[in-house]
């Protein structure tokens, strides 16, 4: 019996049939997956890890050899909501327990220049993925116990950072003055595109998710401001992959 408000495509069944089609292998299913859009921290990875490529998933799939496939990393996907909460929808379907996104977002406080990290605790719904996934809320909230552990390690390794509120957007062209001004003084931390869209899918399944981001731009006070140099940008990107591979290793024995 078919019910109108079930969707028409379920992605278990479009991975059956990449399955059936020979495009998709058999493999256990890792427990958690690390989602890097940017290219130099999926380089910095592949240069450091031993994997193993899965083809089959939009961009780049591969499993950490040093913890049994237990642990993946997706990448070369592109950017935005619409396509990572894609992934966190099939990779859910897979088996997949735990998510965490680690990108470059906007600072939208004084104090958070080039480099500098952020764990969303929450983040702003300013996409339109979300709504498909979980009732009309404002934010969607990161899984506590996970932002508390990369906390944690970052603490140990004497990594300053703050958590809290992030604002996730589909239009880095339409981010209005007044709309950063506004977010800028309720304490928001900084502006992704990704990171709503992931937590809203994994939360309606219940499942664990978190972001973590490393400051590139700034937009504070309703101001853009780009450094000529990225380097400490791109550095903090692969500080904070280490972070959450050491986590994601530690929480799964």
């Amino acid at each position: 019996m078919t019910n109108d408000d079930d969707p028409i495509l379920k992605p278990s069944e479009l991975l059956a049939y990449r399955r059936a089609n020979r495009q998709l292998p058999e493999f256990p299913a890792p427990r958690a997956v690390i989602f890097v859009p940017q290219k130099s921290l999926a380089d910095y990875v592949l240069r450091r890890h031993s994997t193993k490529r899965i083809k089959g998933f939009l961009g780049e799939f591969y499993l950490f050899k040093r913890t049994n496939g237990q642990i993946a990393l997706s990448t070369g996907f592109g950017i935005g909501a619409p396509v990572i909460a894609g992934l966190t929808d099939e990779f859910a379907a897979l088996g997949v327990k735990q998510f965490i996104l680690i990108g470059m977002a906007g600072g939208l406080q004084r104090e958070l220049g080039t480099g500098s990290f952020v764990i969303s605790a929450s983040a702003i719904r300013g996409e339109g993925v979300s709504q498909h996934y979980l009732p009309t809320h404002p934010t969607v909230d990161s899984s506590e116990e996970m932002a508390r552990g990369l906390s944690e390690i970052l603490t140990k390794h004497n990594q300053p950072h703050v958590l809290g509120t992030t604002w996730t957007t589909d239009a880095p062209f339409r981010e209005l003055r007044k709309v950063v001004v506004e977010h800028q003084r309720a304490g928001v931390l900084a502006v992704d595109m990704e990171a709503a869209a992931m937590l809203s899918v994994a939360r309606s399944m219940k499942l664990s998710a978190l972001a973590a981001f490393s400051i590139a731009d700034q937009l504070s006070d309703g101001h853009w401001r780009m450094t000529y140099d990225l380097r400490p940008a791109q550095k903090g990107l692969s500080v904070l992959f280490d972070a959450v591979f050491e986590y994601l290793n530690a929480s799964g024995r």
